[in-house]
């Protein structure tokens, strides 16, 4: 009888967090809307330090499938601000209410206030997905390659940015 009871609650809890799940309907991807994202994260590089950095978009839905977005990018590394704008565009190839993936790309121009340090420019290359926590809120994974001058493996990404849409 113990047994019959340890399913019937695991139901229970299985069905209680599905009904919590779609309780609501996205308010996120869809043609006009706008979002803001943000992140703290870590990098390692080939060829460089490992570094911490503050990354945040704001992006622009032109229908519910393509995305424009403006990125910048501070960092610090051997007490030396760089700061990274970009530019560029997702797709989104499924649309539900909690789980929405997209692939994307990036061109950025990376630089610092130090005149001995040349800058540096290059392109990314990502898939994601925004798991949807409430209508207008996602938490937002990232797993990407960034190359430089558009043809140099520089290294790999992973970001989980927190995003707000309106």
């Amino acid at each position: 009888m113990s047994f019959m009871r340890k399913i019937l609650q695991q139901f229970l809890i299985l069905y209680l967090l599905t009904l919590n799940l779609s309780a609501f309907e996205q308010n996120g991807v869809k043609s006009g809307n706008m979002k803001i994202s943000a992140t703290l994260s870590s990098n390692q590089d080939n060829d460089d330090y490992n570094t911490a950095d503050f990354y945040s978009q704001i992006g622009y839905f032109y229908n519910n499938s393509i995305e424009f977005l403006i990125g910048l990018q501070l960092e610090e590394k051997q007490k030396e601000i760089y700061y990274t704008p970009s530019i560029g565009a997702n797709y989104y190839f499924y649309n539900s209410p909690i789980i929405t993936p997209y692939i994307g790309g990036q061109i950025f121009y990376k630089n610092t206030s130090n005149e001995y340090i040349r800058e540096k420019k290059g392109d990314k290359f990502y898939i994601g997905t925004h798991l949807f926590i409430s209508e207008d809120v996602a938490i937002t994974p990232e797993y990407g390659v960034i190359y430089l001058d558009f043809d140099t493996e520089k290294g790999t990404y992973f970001n989980t940015f927190l995003t707000y849409f309106f």
